[in-house]
């Protein structure tokens, strides 16, 4: 399940609106890239798991969603704002 769809992008907003998914860092790497560690709540954990069909948390999983997904969130935050 690797595409998001706009349900799944307002979800994710959800859990970020009420701190179930939270940003602790980024930090910049030379060549232009970025680690960002996130802390997740027990709610957060379930929805991933659902959404992805998994019995236990997969930080490879998530890495991947986390990663092909990023920029469309970015979108979508940038135009819920406006």
């Amino acid at each position: 399940m690797s595409d998001i769809s706009i349900m799944d992008l307002l979800e994710i907003k959800k859990h970020i609106d009420n701190g179930a998914f939270k940003v602790v860092e980024v930090q910049e790497e030379d060549t232009g890239g970025a680690t960002v560690n996130v802390e997740v709540t027990e709610e957060f954990i379930t929805w991933f798991k659902d959404r992805e069909g998994l019995q236990r948390w997969s930080n490879k999983r998530f890495q991947k969603f986390f990663d092909n997904n990023l920029q469309k969130f970015l979108r979508l935050g940038t135009q819920t704002e406006k």
